[in-house]
């Protein structure tokens, strides 16, 4: 694996180079695919320049758009009571990684606001479902080799055989749902057999990892698709895209063991004997509720601590799990304040997507986007960053530019006919 990880690595740093030179501004589409790669492989660079480029890039599209906090107010907030915060960290070392996740985040909500707003939508779409194809096929290529390679650190689920993971545990997919929706809505468009082929094989090996969240979300994302094609002008176009995927699912089915690994993964993970009420992470609501309120250990205003809940809660009854739903983790983390904040800034954001969808395209996607983010707010964590900064790029698309107003703005003698994609 160490060949394979060594050649993201250095397919990640070159391409960054490119983002810079040709991409500028539009490289912002392209931070959810870098932070994934980092996820997938085993580094042989030190975090700081991993840091540094990330942070390189934020820094830049800061310095093209100067006023981008207007965009949401409470994003500033939330990155000036984490700085705050940081201070009294016991460790910040220990935190490094989150830390500098989520104030990448805070920034790039705001960011992607001020961006899209210069940009046609053509282009924009462009962008973002070129970086969500580029996610798949990273992640097709790293369970191909791991597969290959018998390379399974984690033993996620106990899986040891058959289709493996590599370093992605647990929340690493959960950028797959989204970047499947958004591959799903131009292959329906524009039937880009490459795309298509990702999606299928994505979808396929996003069934045998049993994240029953990720799963959901793919699910939902056809069935949206299906209600954006049902009506009778795309009618040969559903009929045409349900024939493909069924044959392809046949071809599948008949030619491989997949839905014998599927039935021995389900039963190995015994789905059907765990209860809803049996998930740890819905007692942490509790927990954190005594702490505060009735033992008062912590302020709950404040917090404990920055990012560092593992063993820090409910008297240490969970040994050294970490808290895992959003809610929970945000506050015992930064307190009902940083709750509040932080739902703010959602909300304010969702709202500006809502208030400037035009059609029934931008408000499926935006109902896909809550019910994404409402799945991962229950299951967690906001601090896997590559999810959410797509999710919140999928989210703003209603904020692009029409090409006519593009073309005004530039004085570009040539007007080009305004595209309006029949799905996106």
């Amino acid at each position: 694996m160490s060949l394979f990880f060594l050649a993201i690595e250095i397919f990640t740093y070159g391409f960054a180079v490119y983002l810079f030179l040709y991409k500028k501004e539009l490289a912002i589409f392209y931070l959810p695919m870098i932070i994934f790669c980092r996820v997938v492989i085993t580094p042989f660079t030190p975090a700081l320049l991993y840091y540094g480029v990330i942070s390189f890039f934020i820094l830049y599209f800061i310095y093209r758009n100067n006023s981008f906090f207007r965009e949401n107010v409470f994003s500033l907030i939330l990155i000036l009571l984490y700085l705050v915060l940081a201070t009294r960290t016991s460790n910040f070392e220990t935190i490094r990684p989150s830390f500098f996740a989520v104030m990448w985040l805070f920034l790039s909500i705001p960011l992607i606001s001020a961006i899209y707003k210069k940009y046609s939508r053509e282009e924009v779409q462009r962008e973002l479902t070129t970086s969500a194809f580029l996610i798949l096929a990273i992640y097709i290529m790293n369970a191909g080799a791991s597969t290959v390679m018998g390379y399974s650190p984690n033993l996620m689920y106990g899986i040891t055989s058959g289709v493996l993971y590599g370093n992605l545990y647990a929340t690493d997919f959960n950028i797959i749902a989204p970047a499947v929706f958004i591959v799903l809505l131009s292959v329906v468009s524009k039937r880009n057999l490459l795309y298509f082929s990702a999606l299928v094989i994505s979808f396929l090996i996003t069934m045998l990892s049993f994240r029953r969240s990720v799963m959901g979300l793919c699910l939902l994302a056809l069935a949206v698709v299906v209600f954006l094609l049902m009506n009778k002008k795309n009618s040969m176009k559903l009929v045409v895209f349900g024939a493909v995927s069924l044959v392809m699912g046949l071809v599948v089915a008949v030619n491989t063991n997949f839905m014998t690994v599927f039935v021995e993964r389900y039963e190995q993970r015994k789905l059907a004997e765990r209860e809803l009420g049996e998930e740890t992470r819905f007692l942490e609501y509790d927990i954190l509720y005594k702490d505060m309120f009735v033992y008062q250990d912590y302020d709950p205003l404040f917090g404990y601590e920055l990012l560092n809940s593992a063993g820090n809660y409910g008297k240490g009854i969970l040994d050294e799990r970490s808290l895992h739903s959003d809610v929970t983790n945000i506050v015992h983390s930064t307190g009902i304040i940083g709750l509040i904040l932080y739902l703010l800034m959602v909300a304010s954001s969702f709202w500006k997507a809502f208030e400037n969808a035009t059609n029934k395209t931008d408000t499926y996607i935006f109902l896909y986007c809550a019910a994404a983010f409402i799945v991962y707010t229950i299951t967690g964590r906001y601090t896997s960053v590559e999810c959410t900064i797509l999710l919140f790029l999928l989210l703003y698309l209603p904020l692009a530019k029409e090409n006519e107003d593009v073309e005004e703005k530039n004085s570009m003698s040539e007007p080009k006919q305004q595209l309006q994609p029949k799905l996106y």
